[in-house]
Formats: structure tokens, C-alpha cells, sequence
């Protein structure tokens, strides 16, 4: 199989990936997207406030940064066995393909 099937493949199957790294990350990840859905669907969007960022959660944009950062590198320990140097590239991409889509979003 090829593309992201054989690459879902090998984060289900693989025994060199270190799981309790990845679940943390990927946990981390998810803290990281919940904070930006609160951010910017809750407040801006529904709630409509347009100043967030300096009067309601000032500090929820560095807490969201910490996690994102933190989230990255606990998934780059994990995959680095499987795919060595070629994870940073892999991930950063995964990463960038998020942020490119969030973009569109209506919101």
C-alpha cells in the first residue's frame, strides 16, 4: 500500500515507535488544538469578540505555543527510530498541511 495508508501502517504496527512518547505528543497536540477551537470558534466567532488576545486569555496564547512546541518534539523522539532525519521534514509538513487547512475554515 502506499501514501498515508502504509504510513498509518507504520504508526499502528511499529514496534520501534516508543508509544508513551507519541500518546504524551499527540496529547499535547490535542491541548494545543483545543485552545486555538476556544480562541478563535468560541470567542471570536460565537461570542463575536474581536479583542481576545489582550482583555479575555492573554496567556492561553503562550500555554497553546508551549504545548504545540512541546507536542512537536515528544513526536520527533518517538518516530526518529522509523524514519530518522526524514521525521523533522515529515512532521513539519503534516504540520503546515494543518495550518494551511484551518485557514480556509469560514471562521
Amino acid at each position: 500500500s502506499s501514501g498515508i495508508n502504509a504510513e498509518y501502517g507504520v504508526l499502528q504496527n511499529d514496534e520501534r515507535i516508543d508509544e508513551d512518547l507519541i500518546l504524551f505528543g499527540v496529547g499535547c497536540i490535542m491541548v494545543n488544538l483545543v485552545v486555538g477551537l476556544y480562541l478563535v470558534v468560541g470567542l471570536s466567532w460565537l461570542q463575536g469578540k474581536k479583542d481576545w488576545e489582550n482583555h479575555i486569555s492573554p496567556a492561553l496564547i503562550p500555554v497553546a505555543t508551549l504545548f504545540a512546541v512541546v507536542g512537536f518534539v515528544l513526536c520527533t523522539v518517538a518516530l526518529w527510530p522509523v524514519w530518522g532525519f526524514w521525521t523533522i521534514p515529515i512532521l513539519f509538513t503534516l504540520f503546515m498541511g494543518v495550518i494551511m487547512t484551518a485557514s480556509l475554515m469560514p471562521f
